[in-house]
């Protein structure tokens, strides 16, 4: 393989192995932005392969002075530790009310649509995020330089890996029961109800609840209202 700015060619983002989850994250180790000239010299790999202030830094695992393939580490797992849902249901007089949470802890996804917005070489709008991008020793240690040419991200790497645990508010409704038997129905009862109305996550993608193993952007769960009357006859 060639290496140009630690590029990798073969860009496989999972591996499944023995004794780990189906599909877990596989790519380079993230370990910081290269802050000075000084600092790229002292990893003569990096330096070779032409990286420069503001790129990223990958961790050299085997100790070989290359940054490469054989750097590649397990980096998140896909599947959920905790899955978890809570529903509750009650009524006062003729008032009632229930909602359902629900939520997932300790799984990753990776935020593909990230590294194609943001650091991908085409003319796409990048996210508001780039405005903390690097511009200088100290300004970031976590989003590398703006620019058209590879700064590093276009590796499969943990740079892209993030926490996609989340919990969300599935659906929630409240109602009202109208005693009307004199028009020939038992009752009558008007209710409200919203969908997907909040949900409490740090994944920035466009929805945690995205069961793509390589989020590239997957259209996201949808917030409904529904205002109903049920006749009971």
């Amino acid at each position: 393989q060639e290496f140009v700015r630690n590029i990798i060619d073969d860009q496989t983002h999972t591996k499944t192995e023995v004794g780990r989850p189906i599909s877990s994250y596989f790519g380079l180790a993230f370990d910081g932005i290269y802050q000075t000239p000084a600092e790229v010299s002292s990893h003569l790999f990096s330096n070779a392969n032409g990286a420069l202030p503001g790129d990223i830094k990958f961790k050299d695992l085997n100790g070989d002075g290359q940054i490469n393939a054989d750097d590649r580490t397990f980096i998140g797992n896909p599947i959920p530790k905790v899955t978890y849902g809570f529903a509750f249901s009650s009524s006062y007089k003729k008032f009632d009310f229930s909602f359902l949470l629900q939520g997932v802890e300790g799984v990753d996804r990776y935020n593909d649509l990230k590294q194609i917005i943001n650091f991908d070489s085409r003319p796409f709008n990048s996210m508001t995020s780039v405005l903390d991008s690097w511009n200088g020793p100290g300004t970031s240690n976590t989003l590398p330089r703006l620019t058209f040419n590879n700064n590093g991200g276009g590796n499969v790497s943990s740079v892209f890996i993030e926490d996609a645990s989340y919990l969300r508010l599935k659906n929630i409704e409240i109602g009202y029961t109208f005693d009307i038997k004199n028009i020939g129905v038992k009752n009558v009862r008007l209710y409200a109800s919203g969908q997907n109305l909040f949900t409490i996550t740090d994944y920035t993608g466009l929805d945690p609840e995205s069961t793509s193993l390589i989020d590239k952007g997957t259209y996201p769960q949808s917030k409904a209202f529904i205002l109903g009357l049920k006749i009971n006859l």
